[in-house]
């Protein structure tokens, strides 16, 4: 139905005219994004300039009861964008301005419209970089980045969107605009836009690696390259990537401008990178090289230079644009399996293949077990189209049986939702749908996405049903979380993916998991008699965040029950899932006011080779000068900390304290680290002292220990004014009953 004259006038005048599409032919340009099976017209566009226009614009669709959708470069795979039900779209393409670059503080501030690649040019120079790299970062932007929390190559190293997106604003449906702090930030990430839409976005930079490595390993079939996955990870490595091409990818690469020199008979390739340190890096690609070798590898290419390297990687990532020489209709799926079932999944996808006389090229993540099976084929073959629709269904099925979710990175959107129940339990659906509810009670943002209208119906009913508001306390106890199991559940020491009862120590975990050579790097108050259920709770910041994460980023799975007694079980065993709205990160540091945690699956990491600590005591100023030194280092730099030698905040900045540089990697990176930060920056700093393995551990946590001695109740970090608006007394109905009134924030 066409929009009534008076909303077009109205965001006309939130715009100007030029700016308010109703044209039907150039509407078509917004039909459907980067996955073209789905086309729908949109009732109009609105192209929004600044911030105020946007707020403009949602107020008027709000006040005419109008559905919409945000859309940035419309690159997304899963429908994601597209205008159900007559809705508006409301475009980000004019929010395009980096609005702040901060070298020293490693952040970035932009708008929405940014496209992912110009931020990286932008901050070059400085000798940084933004982690998150999907294969489309030429043209996708950072607002459809943070709709889908996407990942990319090198986020099996370095993590994906959420990890660094550090705070945010987001207009709400209602035309009102609040900041997020980090864990508001971590439930919009990955919304999929049916929350609001984000006018501005602060994320984290990250040094830039000083030498990189690529591999290229050819093998006769797709089942040994993903047996290869597994070999290099189980011998202690973290590459920075690992992608895999199969042989209809790589004969349409070969076949196209993008030739990147991959043998045409190959029946898949393997690209493997490393980066850091360059000593040591050469050890990391013959072990590489070995376990490709082992896996039963016919040749294995090492980049002489930049130019190859570059070349490698065209082959991967203009794979996609290749595939069009084969059919004009690609399906691209996304699904995540365990790593250690890559070869059993891949098998059977050929299969399913076969049998519905299809062509399937695969390209992907294989580091993270995050599968791209791309159905080719036309559309206007109706027989075809079934076929591919039946070959969709049955490869998900595949990959859910295998333990693993029905979309790592690509998200849920339009193409995926009816496959939800398959993946979620109904009470969990149900939760995800009251959050939606929560931020939208009306329904009318990005309709018809994510999860099925029956289940979002029940979710708007249930939550216009609750009268009271949300009830706040932060618990600062070390104790279990009441009634919480214990002991290891399970570890997948091939897929490095360990299950726990929320009433487990960090020491048993450890003691567990060192027998396979992995770690969780967490370092929290109370050191390793700290139980992991609490220390999700309380969200306290810990050394190794700096070079690892926080905990919510390691965390894959989560179950338990709202204080209300509702169950629950969230996200599974695998390292990417955005197969709905991320929980698990808005729940990390909430306390005891929303849930009872039962487990967690947990992601490790190879055990470092080499773990050392570098002390140097001094007047304040110069030893946090040779730390900011230090930190601007790319790992093995995992921790910098100053302590306090008299045990108080103290207002002379001559008084002296002690700095603490934590190294962890391989022994080869780590010596060379030391000798790049062994030297004080300015004056003398005295109590030069090494602590190598044990006792570089013991320092540590002995200084976790004195932590959770000092340590105050935390507040949580989320916006107080959020949590006073309607949208957070809604939100807190989810999880709470019997209902309670509003209580003070951080208290």
């Amino acid at each position: 139905m066409p929009l009534s004259e008076a909303l077009v006038a109205s965001l006309r005048e939130a715009v100007g005219r030029e700016h308010v599409l109703v044209d039907p032919d150039r509407l078509l340009v917004y039909e459907s994004d980067g996955l073209t099976q789905y086309r729908v017209q949109p009732g109009a566009v609105v192209l929004p300039g600044d911030a105020q226009e946007l707020q403009a614009v949602v107020r008027a669709l709000h006040a005419a009861g109008q559905p919409w959708v945000a859309r940035g470069a419309g690159t997304g795979l899963s429908g994601g964008a597209l205008a159900m039900a007559g809705a508006v779209v409301v475009g980000t393409a004019r929010l395009n301005r980096i609005l702040s670059v901060d070298p020293e503080g490693r952040r970035a501030r932009v708008e929405p419209g940014v496209v992912n690649a110009e931020l990286g040019r932008r901050i070059e120079r400085h000798g940084l970089v933004y982690a998150p790299d999907p294969s489309s970062q030429s043209a996708c932007t950072l607002g459809g980045n943070v709709a889908e929390n996407s990942g990319g190559p090198h986020c099996l190293k370095y993590g994906v969107t959420s990890r660094y997106v550090t705070g945010l604003e987001l207009v709400l449906p209602d035309g009102s605009l609040h900041s997020m702090g980090p864990d508001l930030s971590g439930l919009v990430v990955g919304s999929e836009g049916c929350f609001g839409v984000v006018s501005a976005i602060e994320v984290a930079l990250v040094p830039r690696p000083p030498a990189v490595r690529t591999l290229l390993a050819i093998f006769s079939s797709v089942e040994e390259a993903g047996r290869a996955v597994t070999s290099v990870m189980a011998r202690g490595l973290l590459p920075a990537a690992l992608e895999i091409v199969d042989r209809e990818t790589i004969r349409a690469v070969e076949a196209s401008v993008f030739a990147a020199g991959y043998p045409e008979d190959a029946g898949a390739a393997l690209v493997v990178e490393f980066d850091g340190v360059d000593a040591g890096l050469d050890h990391e690609v013959e072990e590489a090289r070995a376990a490709c070798l082992e896996a039963g590898a016919r040749e294995v290419r090492t980049a002489a230079s930049s130019g190859e390297r570059e070349a490698l990687w065209a082959g991967r990532k203009k794979a996609f644009g290749a595939m069009g020489r084969i059919a004009p209709d690609l399906l691209v799926q996304d699904a995540t399996v365990p790593r250690s079932r890559l070869p059993h999944v891949l098998a059977r996808i050929g299969e399913i293949a076969a049998r519905h006389r299809l062509v399937v090229a695969n390209v992907f993540h294989a580091g993270d077990g995050n599968l791209h099976p791309n159905l080719l084929f036309d559309r206007s073959d109706p027989d075809e189209l079934a076929r591919v629709e039946a070959a969709s269904g049955e490869i998900m099925d595949v990959c859910i049986v295998a333990g693993g979710t029905i979309t790592g990175e690509h998200g849920v959107g339009l193409d995926k939702r009816r496959y939800m129940p398959r993946v979620l339990e109904p009470g969990t659906l149900q939760l995800m749908a009251e959050v939606k509810a929560a931020f939208d009670p009306e329904g009318r943002v990005n309709p018809g996405k994510v999860l099925p209208d029956e289940v979002l119906e029940a979710g708007r009913r249930a939550v216009a049903g609750r009268e009271s508001g949300v009830g706040v306390h932060v618990s600062s106890a070390s104790s279990a979380p009441a009634g919480a199991p214990s002991g290891i559940l399970q570890h997948s020491p091939d897929d490095l993916v360990v299950q726990v009862g929320a009433g487990t120590t960090l020491e048993e975990i450890r003691a567990s998991v060192a027998e396979a050579g992995q770690w969780l790097p967490l370092d929290p108050p109370g050191g390793a008699g700290a139980v992991i259920g609490r220390v999700f709770l309380d969200g306290i910041p810990a050394p190794l965040e700096r070079g690892f994460g926080r905990l919510r980023d390691h965390v894959l799975g989560l179950a338990g029950r709202t204080v209300g007694g509702r169950g629950f079980r969230l996200g599974g065993q695998v390292v990417k899932n955005v197969a709905g709205f991320d929980l698990i990160r808005f729940l990390c540091g909430t306390g005891d006011r929303m849930v009872e945690l039962e487990e967690l699956s947990l992601r490790l990491f190879p055990l470092p080779a080499a773990d050392r600590t570098l002390l140097r005591e001094g007047p304040r100023h110069q030893v946090e000068a040779w730390l900011d030194m230090a930190s601007r280092l790319p790992l093995p730099v995992a921790a910098c900390e100053v302590v306090d030698l008299a045990g108080t905040d103290r207002a002379d900045d001559g008084d002296p304290v002690l700095g603490a540089c934590r190294l962890l990697g391989s022994e080869e990176a780590v010596a060379a680290t030391v000798l790049a930060v062994g030297a004080p920056p300015v004056g003398p700093l005295v109590r030069r002292q090494v602590l190598e393995g044990a006792r570089s551990r013991d320092w540590w946590e002995e200084a976790a220990r004195r932590r959770q001695a000092e340590a105050a109740p935390f507040p949580h970090p989320n916006d107080a004014a959020f949590w006073g608006s309607p949208t957070g007394m809604r939100l807190g109905k989810v999880f709470q009953a019997p209902p309670m009134e509003l209580g003070e924030v951080g208290t």
